[in-house]
């Protein structure tokens, strides 16, 4: 009889074991790189334009085999790269680095294929750690994951299905920190009844049912814990302010 109840129970014993396990390989399999990595493009050996003729380079044009590879760009002439560019074989954008807060760091990764933006990864609250992942299908924004507590697992999503209303997004979060959307979270932003929650105060990061804040719009970083607008949805990457001639060809023509 013990025996037989033992042949019984331990297959179950074991099932319940590799559960644990897999529960924990999963949550660390989900966690999100947050290091923001600069693409190397060599401005020293580039060929540099001078816009505003105060005696230091604004634009950085990196060749190879005649062709520009990268380029390195001051927005606002204050002596601090504001953007990098790269090019694929084809002559398109692949990729841009942006530093919206002028502190000589990226805040926002877009990715192209095809000169089209695929994802963005952005810091948006000033901690030089990536926190939200955008992802674009044709174009159009349609998802955003964010952690919102740094801690590398995603406890926000935010769906944008409604391609006529880029704006209204179905957000859900995750409260046990199981890096899945909670049952009974989703809350549509564009609802009826729905009522934004008032400004928290400038310490507050904690994710709730309801999300604080939307992610901070591409092309600027959100002050920590204070609400911000949704997404940008646009499919191009953030346009130089006039007159900074970021799109200037080598050489200044």
């Amino acid at each position: 009889m013990m025996k037989t109840l033992f042949v019984v129970l331990s297959p179950l014993a074991l099932l319940g074991g590799c559960g644990g396990a897999d529960d924990t390989a999963k949550t660390a399999n989900d966690k999100r790189d947050l290091e923001i990595h600069h693409e190397a493009c060599n401005v020293d050996g580039g060929e540099k334009v001078d816009v505003n003729n105060d005696g230091r380079p604004d634009i950085f044009h990196v060749m190879s085999g005649g062709k520009e590879v990268c380029r390195a760009i001051d927005m606002n002439f204050d002596g601090i790269k504001d953007a990098f560019i790269y090019f694929d074989d084809a002559g398109q954008e692949r990729r841009r680095e942006s530093d919206f807060d002028r502190d000589g760091v990226p805040d926002e990764i877009t990715t192209l294929q095809g000169g089209v933006v695929v994802k963005k990864e952005r810091e948006t609250n000033f901690d030089h750690k990536i926190d939200t992942w955008d992802t674009y299908v044709s174009g159009r924004l349609a998802k955003s994951e964010r952690d919102s507590d740094a801690d590398g697992i995603v406890d926000e999503w935010w769906d944008f299905n409604r391609p006529d209303q880029p704006e209204c997004a179905v957000v859900a979060t995750d409260r046990n920190a199981d890096g899945q959307p909670d049952p009974g979270t989703e809350v549509d932003m564009c609802g009826e009844g729905y009522k934004p929650p008032p400004s928290a105060p400038a310490t507050a990061t904690s994710a709730s049912a309801a999300p604080s804040a939307a992610p901070a719009p591409s092309g600027s970083a959100a002050a920590p814990g204070a609400p911000s607008a949704a997404p940008s949805t646009s499919a191009s990457s953030a346009a130089p302010p006039a007159g900074s001639a970021s799109a200037a060809k080598p050489g200044g023509q």
